[in-house]
């Protein structure tokens, strides 16, 4: 619990707009104290998980978890934005961005080879693996 409670600590000092001036010593500060813990873990599956977890807030971009409607609730839809560079485990072709959608009406992915790319939207009706379809098309899209 307290690593998990570190890691939603790092996603909310790196993203949260009301975070002070000192976030990146902050953030390092708080890495080192994550890897350390994660150091402590001695079950191999935790430790991968939440390494996992951890690369992939280091590697997300942007997001709008904070952002609020005219009425000050939050959105009903959130997006994060990836640098798949930095993701651990990803399978090759990474794509230069990525960015992923989820609300209680749809959830996407958009996936970018460069940062002009050639794309559109697609239907799947593959709920467990559509981003491995997308993944095919934007392959399929690079190598035209």
């Amino acid at each position: 619990p307290a690593i998990a409670r570190q890691l939603v600590e790092l996603f909310l000092l790196r993203f949260d707009p009301a975070t002070g001036g000192t976030r990146d010593v902050r953030v390092e500060h708080l890495l080192k104290a994550i890897e350390t813990a994660l150091d402590q873990v001695p079950n191999l599956d935790e430790d991968r998980i939440l390494r996992q977890f951890l690369g992939v807030i280091n590697a997300t971009v942007r997001t709008n978890y904070f952002l609020h409607d005219a009425n000050g609730e939050s959105k009903p839809y959130l997006s994060f934005k990836f640098n798949p560079a930095k993701v651990p485990g990803l399978p090759e072709p990474k794509p230069m961005f990525e960015i992923w959608v989820y609300s209680p009406r749809v959830e996407g992915v958009h996936l970018r080879g460069g940062r002009v790319a050639r794309g559109g939207l697609r239907w799947s009706d593959r709920r467990e693996d559509f981003r491995t379809e997308v993944l095919g098309l934007m392959k399929a899209k690079m190598v035209k």
